[in-house]
């Protein structure tokens, strides 16, 4: 299955799943659907029709923000460049329940059982971040591909890496 993140820009939404275009479709259908009622009835105007439907298209879109697979607030570009992510958004620091409770949200159910993950919190000390790096870039179907793991930053250097899932 492939998978692709899209940001709503300004509002820091990121909304993550597999394939985009069910969902656009979804959600054009039953706009479509609404509005065919609406006429259908005649029972309100066509004002009151059109704001009916585009309030429950923004509740969808509402609804899939506040669901998002990924709730990490990034940190500012320049740290990205600063660890060697250029080209990447760098997280704020996580703690461990933080790490495990995003790689669960977006499709892994046991990620504390990765090798990986384990040399994580093996090799983890006093004064080291876990942050999230997503080196995700969209191609021109608009689905997303890249890297995507949180690292281990010690003293700004990446020490050990957590890939979470895998994007093609």
């Amino acid at each position: 299955m492939k998978y692709f993140i899209r940001s709503t820009q300004g509002s820091g939404c990121q909304v993550m799943g597999g394939q985009i275009q069910p969902i656009i479709f979804f959600i054009k259908s039953l706009s479509m659907m609404l509005q065919m009622q609406f006429i259908r009835h005649r029972r309100v105007s066509s004002l009151t029709g059109f704001v009916s439907v585009t309030a429950i298209t923004f509740a969808f879109a509402l609804a899939g923000c506040s669901s998002m697979l990924t709730t990490v607030k990034m940190a500012p570009e320049a740290l990205a460049n600063q660890l060697g992510f250029t080209g990447c958004k760098v997280s704020v620091p996580l703690s461990q329940p933080e790490v495990i409770e995003d790689a669960k949200r977006i499709g892994n159910p046991h990620p504390e059982e990765y090798p990986q993950w384990i040399a994580i919190t093996k090799n983890l000390r006093p004064g080291d971040q876990l942050r999230l790096v997503t080196c995700l870039q969209s191609n021109k179907d608009n689905k997303f591909a890249g890297q995507y793991f949180y690292a281990l930053i010690r003293d700004n250097e990446d020490i050990l890496r957590f890939y979470p899932m895998i994007f093609d």
